[in-house]
């Protein structure tokens, strides 16, 4: 077979496949459709630089890939305004400059995976996922499995480019299905089909994505001109003519009509094959909508109706306090079991003490309950009005349930954490983090190797790291731990053992005490002095307010804490910074900066940048404050410099200042 045979035969095998599943018009038998896909499949191994996107055999995934490239959208992919009620939905098309005459198309819309599929003479070419809007992931050869998707158009033959838009989801019972697969096989499952259905579509081996019954609603269309479509109705007739499938719609004249489209649709949800979320509510004519125009984010012509969570009434019968991977205390209510939409809710996360507080609960009440995004189980409120006199007040606890340790309050005031580094809790956590880059950096203890040291008994605090030589024999012998891998591990180790100061403050997992805040304790401070050190002394450095100066008081007050650093003290060899003056003619000699949003590196290669010129670098903006160093997405601290008139720098305007 040549190239052009078997561009033949991979075309007739789609038109095949078009008149068996769309058409129900067969004209090939099975036994003839077989023998050309084999045909097509022989060609492809011996030319695989000539296979084609568009080809059926892209239907059962093909080779492995190394990660997901960069997809630049021809247009933007816009997210949608959310309403909660009629009222809102009215309101956002009260302020077209206009009053609709086309009417309006209300869809179902779908919970999945926003996705762009390009078309060129009808041949399916490429597919990416939304990303931010303008930029998102090339998931071409996953797309391709999902049978659903035709991989060759013969209506847009003649049609130079062409994107369609819609949503990738997962059917409830394919979801269950899959779910039940992880379960037998001890892997943890997915939290709903949503979620389900991303994983699918990002996984490297498409062959896995091929068995995960995926499935395609379209919903819009981009970059086609000579196509005689005026209205959201139309769209819908034409995406199906293409052999697409679109989510259900109902056309109406006046808005008022959607609140009856609402109750039927909450009533009728939990029947659906597929999840939704919501409705989106569409201005019908396409002149209209281009009249309508768009905002930075969102069209004005579109929003999206949110439903309603399903809820019930249940008992709180206790409150059981978790402690989390990162020592975060965190309060679960456990609830007289209550069905909620198919599903027995017996448990629901209530965050911290203080949404506990803020909802008014009590142990002994009757509570509604809802299952947030229909997904996540949530205690909303107290039926107050039910309540007897039996119910009992909701005390956080003092001391850690796991260790007992001494509870503090988080930096942010909601939470209570375990700081304790040697909580068995979040041991596994803990010591990931104390090896990881940035702390002491050592190779080849990422997490699951320290959970499988600690499942053995062999680490069982940071201190064991330092003393895994005693298993190395031992270790060696397990699968998966060659002579090699040990040796290297324990060599990394070794040269773990001289540890810059910061790092080894960083690695202690004091709360507030990041990279910045460790760099400049240890211009101040030994690791004798910063242990001894009270809250008024560290409360001399900029950006050390009373919440972390507290917070590491506290962490080395605790005699566990004290403990464990004073052994690994013994451990290993502390590297402090050379002491020397900033000359007076540096660059930025006697200037403060303050770092915020997002820039081209990390916030520590600016900060050493500064340092090194001379000038200081604080946490928070005050009138002292020079310049403020902004990036993208910055908050707080660009609101501050505005309020107080800092001056604010671009990275480029600080590159240049910096020579």
């Amino acid at each position: 077979m040549d190239f052009e045979k078997y561009l033949e035969t991979i075309n007739l095998l789609n038109r095949a496949s078009v008149a068996y599943y769309r058409d129900d018009s067969p004209f090939m038998s099975d036994e003839e459709y077989d023998r050309l896909y084999r045909e097509a499949v022989d060609f492809e191994w011996k030319n695989p630089d000539k296979k084609q996107n568009y080809s059926p055999t892209m239907r059962v995934g093909s080779k492995i890939r190394e990660g997901f490239t960069k997809v630049v959208h021809s247009e933007k992919m816009m997210s949608l305004d959310d309403a909660f009620s009629v009222r809102e939905v009215e309101e956002f098309f009260n302020r077209l400059d206009f009053v609709p005459a086309g009417g309006y198309v209300v869809e179902q819309k779908i919970d999945g995976l926003a996705l762009n599929i390009l078309y060129e003479k009808g041949k399916f070419v490429k597919a990416a996922t939304r990303g931010d809007g303008s930029v998102g992931e090339d998931v071409t050869e996953n797309v391709a499995t999902i049978k659903e998707i035709p991989l060759e158009i013969q209506e847009l033959a003649n049609v130079e480019k062409i994107e369609v838009r819609g949503e990738v989801y997962m059917p409830k019972s394919s979801f269950e299905e899959l779910n039940a697969a992880k379960s037998g096989t001890g892997e943890k499952p997915f939290a709903n089909p949503r979620n389900a259905a991303a994983g699918s579509l990002r996984q490297l081996d498409p062959k896995v994505t091929a068995g995960r019954k995926l499935k395609f609603f379209a919903y819009a269309i981009t970059g086609i001109s000579d196509v005689d479509i005026k209205s959201q109705e139309e769209l819908h007739g034409f995406l199906r003519g293409l052999g697409f499938k679109t989510p259900h719609y109902e056309k109406m004249e006046k808005i008022e009509e959607i609140e009856a489209l609402i109750e039927k649709t909450v009533a009728e949800r939990g029947e659906l094959p597929f999840d939704i979320d919501g409705l989106v509510v569409k201005l019908n004519s396409f002149d209209e909508q281009k009249a309508a125009g768009f905002l930075t984010k969102t069209p004005k012509w579109a929003i999206a109706y949110k439903l309603p969570a399903i809820e019930k009434t249940t008992k709180l019968l206790d409150i059981t306090w978790q402690v989390g991977r990162t020592g975060i205390i965190t309060p679960v209510a456990e609830l007289e079991p209550v069905e909620i939409a198919g599903v027995i809710v017996k448990r629901a996360t209530l965050h911290n003490i203080e949404e506990v507080e803020r909802k008014g609960l009590k142990i002994g009440d009757t509570v509604f309950v809802r299952r947030a995004g229909d997904v996540i189980p949530e205690v909303t409120a107290p039926v107050e009005t039910l309540r007897d006199g039996s119910e009992k007040e909701i005390f956080h606890p003092e001391n850690c349930p796991v260790c007992g340790a001494k509870l503090a309050k988080d930096e942010n005031k909601v939470a209570y954490k375990c700081q304790n580094i040697g909580c068995q809790a979040k041991i596994v956590a803990y010591i990931s983090y104390f090896v990881s880059k940035g702390c002491f950096n050592i190779d080849g203890l990422g997490e699951k190797q320290v959970e499988f040291l600690h499942e053995k008994g062999w680490l069982s605090s940071v201190t064991d790291i330092f003393h895994l030589s005693d298993y190395a024999l031992m270790l060696s012998g397990e699968k998966g731990w060659g002579a090699k891998s040990v040796y290297n591990l324990l060599d990394a180790i070794e040269k773990a053992r001289k540890i810059r100061f910061r790092n080894f403050l960083n690695a202690l997992g004091i709360d507030g005490v990041g990279e910045f805040i460790a760099g400049e304790l240890e211009k101040r401070f030994t690791a004798e002095e910063l242990i001894a050190a009270s809250a008024l002394d560290l409360m001399q450095i900029d950006g050390i307010g009373d919440i972390v100066a507290n917070s590491i008081t506290d962490f080395f007050a605790d005699p566990q804490n004290k403990e464990t650093v004073g052994k690994l003290l013994n451990e290993v060899e502390i590297i402090y910074p050379e002491k020397s003056e900033n000359p007076e003619n540096a660059v930025f000699a006697g200037k403060t900066f303050v770092i915020t949003g997002t820039l081209s590196q990390p916030r520590e290669f600016f900060a050493e940048k500064i340092k090194a010129l001379g000038g200081k670098v604080s946490g928070s903006v005050s009138k002292k404050t020079d310049f403020v160093l902004v990036g993208e997405d910055a908050g707080s601290k660009l609101t501050k410099a505005k309020e107080l008139g800092v001056r604010t720098i671009t990275e480029e305007e600080f590159n240049s200042m910096a020579g």
